[in-house]
């Protein structure tokens, strides 16, 4: 980390803009780090190309991928299976392949959905404790908030919703949206409140808040 991280892109951009027949392509997972970088008035680099914004990799390619894979190494696993694989973290490139190898690594030859799950669990654990950091972090109306999300709640703004989280007011349940935003820790898409963790996720329902299982792959 830079100590002075907005000096550092000044200093970037006023040489960078100089440069000719030659393209920069600046990339991350988390959306609203890269929003402030790129759209804030105030930050060095507003406006200084072009946005994209990419969709997931498709289920459809990660289980034909993780499918040729095991097949490349003696080892077998059902499509099918390699797109619930692929589900259980939501997709997410990073967590499909560790997950992936993680199955790989106990399929003597085959597969199993039974090995995917523990998988799955063995994942959770090994991130436990810095999941746990996170969590310890936070207050009780910003877990209460993430719990009525795992909960399928959708009008977090309601009285009903509010007395029953304990999340103080509606003026209150905006705050604490945008705290958990500016924490990295949800984003919103269409204004829905999702985790930018998938596996996190999964950690609070399983270990943390103990919720039905099924709620995880909802």
């Amino acid at each position: 980390a830079f100590s002075d991280p907005k000096s550092f892109q000044k200093q970037l951009r006023a040489r960078w803009q100089k440069h000719d027949r030659v393209a920069y392509v600046l990339y991350g997972s988390k959306r609203h780090m890269m929003m402030k970088v790129f759209t804030r008035v105030s930050m060095p680099f507003y406006k200084f190309g072009d946005l994209m914004f990419l969709e997931k990799i498709d289920n459809a390619e990660w289980k034909k991928f993780i499918t040729r894979q095991f097949k490349n190494t003696g080892k077998k696993i059902r499509p099918a299976l390699a797109g619930e694989l692929a589900g259980l973290v939501d997709n997410h490139p990073y967590y499909v392949q560790q997950l992936a190898q993680l199955a790989w690594f106990e399929s003597q030859p085959g597969c199993s959905a039974e090995i995917v799950f523990r998988a799955h669990e063995t994942l959770m654990l090994q991130l436990s404790m810095l999941f746990q950091n996170m969590t310890d972090r936070l207050k009780t109306t910003q877990l209460n908030f993430l719990k009525a999300i795992l909960a399928g709640e959708e009008k977090l703004s309601s009285k009903k919703v509010i007395e029953k989280y304990g999340l103080g007011t509606s003026a209150n349940v905006l705050r604490i949206k945008e705290s958990l935003v500016n924490r990295e820790i949800i984003d919103l898409t269409e204004g829905k409140p999702v985790f930018l963790d998938p596996v996190y996720r999964c950690w609070l329902i399983t270990f943390y808040f103990k919720m039905e299982q099924g709620k995880c792959t909802g």
